[in-house]
């Protein structure tokens, strides 16, 4: 126990003299839009720390306004006056020529093959060596981006006015009809539920077999991709410069946050529950998962391209300045990449620390110069909104909060979790709040490569006379049985408001 007990003291004498004391799993490294069918964009590996170098660059013949996808093998799918397949290297793995262009987001899938719609009408199934098994006429342009399911069904919406489910082995399983076009990626949550947008004002609700369960009217287009945060809980952007956090179970309105001019890119879902997304007014946003403000970062120009988030929170997007940025986890300018065109495209980041997008020159580049780190990452959301009782003259607090870890390894992580208050100089472990270590919670398992979070696990009302008004949270990961540290020891100051 000497071990982890001295790391949490030091980080506890750090905090005194004033120094700053600190998903899902898939074979394919970005296999569509925002990465994963939750349609948060993290990734749990790092991308480039200082301004990156240009890896490669093609010239298209066409726009590209759609954005990278990446098989395990870590080649990049995406279209433009033609399909691309590249290597990692940036040779040409293969292309596709459709009858039109191609603005939709592919998806793909080791198993199946690449999913992809174009403006000639139909939705396209190929090979991962660019084969044709089959095609869709939707009679309709398809820029949609597809999303394949974990049972291997691919969802997708188009300018039919229609959403469609195929089944693995590509018939039609079902096909919903909304009242306007349909651009916006369909959205999966862990139980099967769709979520789809819509030019019609509206995000749908279905259930995996195509019956609606519920549907949100907003006020104007809703084009971008939903995401699904912590709770399960739903963020849906729109054209009316906001926000929306639905609740899953009847779409009811639980927050709602305003930008000052349309929200067409996609949120992003950092590991602390943070959404990140950028806006028409020339803003770069950062708000908890209860709506709050965290921070807002001056782009100088409108932001259409959605966010790709790494590990420790850094976010990576594109501006109508021709500008690739990244922004830290506090709101600072880490730096930015020129590319001379405006950039819809919104990036993808493989497990290598490379970014890929394209612009609307018709250029898709490639840039990194990430290092490898495969440190695990553990931290805490604390929400502010918490809740006070009292009984005559005595009263009490209640902290709700939830924890992340993140496995950035290729092997399943096993690990007990300490958790320690540091109130008035004394460091108290949770739960029992006593200066004897104990373990919160043990053999913990995470699987490689993904997010592990505990929901409202902690709710926690202090006792009568417990000075709870203020302290800095610690959590840890240790070796099972051993306590010994195997992550850096993370902290977050709580107060009750």
């Amino acid at each position: 126990m000497r071990s982890l007990v001295c790391a949490l003291i030091a980080a506890c004498i750090a905090l005194l003299t004033g120094a700053n004391c600190w998903c899902e799993s898939g074979q394919e490294q970005w296999p569509c839009f925002m990465r994963d069918i939750r349609h948060t964009g993290l990734v749990p590996w790092l991308g480039p720390a200082e301004t990156p170098e240009l890896k490669w660059v093609y010239q298209t013949d066409g726009i590209v306004s759609c954005s990278p996808v990446i098989d395990s093998a870590g080649r990049i799918y995406i279209g433009s006056d033609k399909f691309y397949c590249f290597n990692p290297d940036g040779s040409i793995a293969f292309t596709f020529m459709a009858d039109d262009d191609i603005s939709s987001t592919a998806a793909v899938s080791d198993d199946l093959g690449v999913f992809f719609g174009s403006y000639d009408h139909f939705f396209y199934w190929l090979t991962l060596d660019g084969e044709l098994v089959a095609k869709f006429d939707t009679d309709a342009y398809n820029d949609g981006p597809p999303t394949i399911g974990t049972d291997g069904s691919i969802y997708f919406g188009s300018r039919s006015e229609s959403i469609y489910a195929f089944k693995k082995d590509g018939t039609l399983n079902w096909s919903y009809d909304a009242y306007d076009w349909v651009v916006g990626p369909p959205t999966i949550a862990n139980d099967g539920t769709i979520y789809v947008g819509a030019d019609d004002r509206r995000l749908y609700a279905l259930a995996p077999y195509g019956e609606l369960l519920w549907s949100y009217i907003g006020y104007d287009w809703i084009t971008g991709s939903a995401a699904i945060g912590p709770e399960n809980m739903i963020y849906v952007p729109s054209w009316d410069n906001t926000i929306t956090c639905l609740d899953p179970e009847y779409g009811e309105i639980f927050w709602e946050y305003e930008a000052f001019d349309d929200i067409r890119s996609s949120p992003a879902v950092s590991a602390d529950g943070s959404i990140y997304f950028g806006s028409y007014d020339e803003d770069f946003y950062s708000i908890t998962p209860e709506g709050r403000s965290k921070w807002s970062f001056d782009v100088g120009s409108p932001v259409y391209s959605s966010a790709a988030v790494d590990m420790d929170g850094n976010s990576y997007f594109g501006a109508f300045d021709g500008r690739l940025y990244s922004v830290d986890s506090n709101g600072n300018l880490r730096w930015t990449y020129e590319t001379g065109s405006e950039i819809i495209s919104s990036p993808a980041l493989d497990a290598g620390g490379t970014l890929y997008f394209g612009t609307k020159s018709g250029a898709i580049y490639a840039i990194g110069s990430a290092t490898a780190d495969f440190t695990p990452r553990v931290g805490l959301h604390l929400n502010k909104s918490t809740y006070s009782y009292s009984v005559g003259d005595m009263e009490g607090d209640t902290m709700l909060a939830f924890y992340y870890i993140i496995n950035p390894m290729h092997s399943i992580l096993e690990a007990d979790i300490y958790m320690a208050l540091l109130i008035d100089g004394e460091l108290l472990y949770y739960p029992s709040l006593t200066p004897i270590p104990e373990v919160f919670e043990s053999d913990v398992q995470v699987e490689p490569l993904s997010l592990r979070r505990s929901g409202k696990l902690i709710d926690y009302t202090f006792p009568y006379g417990f000075p709870y008004s203020g302290g800095r949270w610690y959590i840890c990961l240790a070796e099972p049985g051993t306590s010994n540290p195997i992550s850096d020891i993370s902290s977050i100051d709580w107060e009750y408001e």
